[in-house]
């Protein structure tokens, strides 16, 4: 089942991320992040070419620089950012969810909270989890509909990832 959630928009420019989290999770106590080796079974949950993949994490360390959280050794980081290009192929995104340990029927539970609406994760989607290292699941999701073209100019390419990624990491839950 692919009930989840996506953005919500009239134009590409305007999009809101889609988001859901574990509310039992101390997300104010993460100083840290970090993100699964190259070679690790995760990468293998999915076909990426790699020079998204780059762009993707790329986006993903300059974001969580802005936000003030340091990059650290798997072993010693408060949450392993990980992703998703959803590519139509329902075997390949289930086993990405196993790989982070993300049960979207669990979205009923009162543990998980959002502020948006969320819906089917469509074609060309892209996924952010924040996996807490400790249970090797995922605790934070956001579903972004980026829509990247085969053909696509690499520059535009970056420039999409980098606002998505930015628009994503957004909503990370902090206290005021």
């Amino acid at each position: 089942m692919f009930a989840l959630f996506t953005l919500l928009g009239a134009c590409a420019s305007n999009q809101k991320a889609g988001v859901v989290y574990h509310d039992n999770f101390d997300f104010s106590g993460v100083k840290s992040y970090s993100l699964y080796d190259r070679n690790s079974t995760f990468t293998e949950t999915q076909n990426l070419l790699d020079t998204r993949r780059n762009a993707i994490e790329i986006a993903i360390e300059r974001t969580m620089a802005n936000k003030k959280f340091s990059y650290q050794s798997l072993d010693n980081a408060d949450v392993i950012v990980t992703y998703h290009v959803f590519n139509g192929k329902k075997n390949e995104y289930a086993n990405y969810n196993k790989s982070v340990r993300f049960c979207s029927s669990c979205l009923r539970a009162t543990t998980w909270k959002t502020d948006q609406k969320y819906a089917t994760v469509n074609r060309g989607s892209l996924v952010v989890d924040l996996v807490d290292p400790k249970q090797n699941r995922s605790v934070w999701r956001s579903v972004y509909p980026l829509g990247l073209k085969a053909k696509e100019n690499s520059a535009d390419t970056n420039d999409r990832i980098k606002q998505a990624i930015s628009t994503m990491l957004a909503e990370y839950p902090q206290e005021d």
